[in-house]
């Protein structure tokens, strides 16, 4: 059985012949010749023309002196001949050779004399030639007198892999460990630079909802947006979720809720308490409820103000209109253009009649038929106003709560006629005058401090609708107030009360009166006083010539007497009067 050597597994060893074994019939017998060196190997063939070869030469011995013979017999055309070495020379392996240890070649034996040469046209062959080994290949020159190498022949077995030298235990659990170290080193700094594991949430509150969205987006967060109803702050987000500062899934989005202005909800078609109730959870806390004839079913929302999409705030007042079957609506106190243009909103027609009330002029103070009454959708409810015109001619105050229409057909009434009449280019208001069979004349202009009047004409300018600016009365003897004519304070207040006039401020009289141009020689006497109600400045006049007096009240607007300078008339009102009334014609 073949031995292996461990470190050439796979390598076939290399038989050592058997110097005693009888040779085979194509071996190769060294022999000595006779005649020389007893040690001599003498190669014996049945061949005449082997060669006989020598032992390499020693150094220590001196030269043999047939190894010239030997290069002579050869001669030029030699074939060329392979050494073969004695069985002395040839490599022994023995069991630690095997084991591992290196060959160990013996020293080849003294050569006392040359061995025979046989020359052949066809190169001997050993029991190897004979095996057709590859590495065969005849004989060089130099290969006769130097030494070669051995040459390793691999094994046909196919060689194992060498067994790889592995490291200690405890180099790769530090290897391990080193290498757990750096993937957890890695994974907390792609963690910690939110290369993955998501993205914080940045703090958005306060933001914008477009400045919120930019920065969740370039996140990579996809963004949604609640809009939650509030009183203020309109378009600022208020949360966010997930809340800022939580490291979240950017696929799993972010959603911003943003305050928004409150808006009124449809309610018209909708029962009172629906829609109430949905007033309530838009954010109204203040709800009023009205009614009105309607022919929708009793209770249901006619309208809502604000309108439907209209924006509010919580404390704001919203009022529903709700239908209820056609009933009178309260309108007692209104004047009477607001209670007609209730009445018609309402699906009911009116009449007035005046009536003396002590009510504020031109309201109403009673209906019919009563508030609250069911009737008939179109019915004609009538109106009892207070009358707008004056309670008597000299009320002034009254001419200016009534239309000219009205004042006109008041004076017609009272017996009064227009006597001159033209209107003002500017401003359109009426200067004319109307009197009565007792003398009384009644003044409408824009100048009542004046005792002037237009052009005499008949036309009634106050039916054509022309303003009234000022009012002046002038008192026949018939209509006088009784004490009208003292030329006192006393007299002064009589014909106040006779007009309706309070607040006098001042009065004046001929000695105490300024004015810009001299006093005339032939100087009237009189008492005026002035003074305010409401928007308008009112006067009264008492006095005249010798042997004549005559009673005047009249009454414009505060603001016309504003306009006028009163440096030359010392500053007082009732000067500029006095002294407009008595000198001018």
């Amino acid at each position: 059985m073949e031995e292996r050597d461990e470190k050439n597994l796979g390598r076939r060893p290399i038989a050592v012949p058997d110097p005693a074994a009888a040779p085979g019939p194509d071996a190769t017998v060294l022999a000595a010749a006779p005649g020389t060196d007893s040690d001599a190997t003498v190669l014996a063939s049945p061949d005449p023309d082997a060669t006989v070869l020598a032992a390499a030469p020693d150094p220590a011995m001196p030269p043999d002196p047939y190894a010239t013979q030997l290069a002579a017999a050869a001669g030029p055309d030699a074939v060329p001949t392979r050494r073969v070495p004695s069985a002395d020379a040839l490599p022994t392996i023995s069991l630690d050779d095997a084991a591992g240890s290196a060959p160990t070649t013996a020293a080849p034996p003294a050569v006392s004399s040359p061995t025979k040469v046989v020359p052949s046209a066809v190169p001997a062959r050993d029991g190897i030639d004979a095996l057709d080994d590859p590495y065969f290949s005849p004989a060089v020159a130099a290969d006769l007198t130097e030494a070669q190498p051995m040459v390793s022949i691999p094994s046909p077995v196919e060689s194992l892999p060498e067994r790889k030298r592995r490291l200690p235990r405890w180099a790769v659990v530090l290897l391990v460990l080193a290498l757990v170290a750096a993937a957890a080193g890695v994974a907390w700094y792609t963690y910690d630079q939110e290369l993955w594991g998501g993205r914080t949430v940045p703090s958005v509150v306060g933001m914008s909802e477009q400045e919120a969205t930019d920065a969740l987006e370039a996140l990579g967060f996809a963004v949604t947006v609640d809009y939650q109803p509030g009183d203020d702050d309109f378009g600022t987000v208020l949360s966010c979720s997930p809340e800022p500062g939580v490291r979240a899934d950017t696929s799993a989005g972010a959603t911003i809720t943003v305050a928004a202005e409150r808006v009124i909800p449809e309610v018209v078609g909708k029962d009172v308490e629906s829609a109430e109730s949905a007033l309530r959870d838009a954010g109204a806390y203040n709800i009023e409820i009205t009614y009105r004839n309607s022919s929708e079913a009793e209770g249901t929302v006619v309208e809502v103000s604000p309108a439907a999409g209209e924006p509010f705030v919580s404390s704001d007042t919203v009022t529903l209109t709700v239908a209820q079957p056609f009933t009178v609506p309260n309108v007692e106190g209104m004047s009477v253009q607001d209670a007609q243009a209730l009445l018609d909103s309402e699906g009911l027609a009116s009449s007035v009649t005046y009536v003396e009330s002590d009510a504020e002029k031109n309201t109403v103070v009673g209906v019919s038929p009563g508030v609250g009454e069911r009737v008939d959708a179109g019915s004609t409810v009538e109106l009892s106003v207070s009358t707008p015109y004056p309670s008597e001619p000299w009320d002034l105050l009254a001419y200016f709560d009534a239309t000219p229409q009205e004042i006109s057909a008041y004076l017609a009434d009272e017996g009064f006629s227009p006597t001159h009449a033209s209107i003002y280019a500017s401003g359109g208001h009426a200067d004319a005058a109307y009197a009565d069979a007792d003398g009384d004349v009644l003044k409408v202009s824009d100048t009542p401090e004046s005792a002037s009047y237009g052009a005499e004409s008949t036309t009634d300018v106050l039916a054509e609708g022309a303003g009234i600016g000022g009012v002046r009365y002038v008192f026949s003897s018939a209509s006088v107030p009784e004490g009208g004519t003292a030329e006192s304070e006393a007299g002064v207040r009589a014909v106040m009360a006779a007009c309706g006039l309070d607040g006098l401020i001042d009065t004046c009289t001929q000695d105490s009166i300024e004015m810009p141009q001299e006093r005339p020689e032939d100087m009237p006497h009189f008492i005026c006083g002035y003074g305010r109600q409401e928007d308008y400045t009112w006067a009264v006049i008492i006095g005249g010539y010798e042997g004549s007096t005559k009673v005047v009240a009249l009454a414009a607007p505060t603001e016309h007497f504003s306009g006028i300078g009163l440096s030359g008339y010392g500053g007082r009102v009732c000067d500029y009067v006095a002294a407009t009334d008595l000198f001018t014609e």
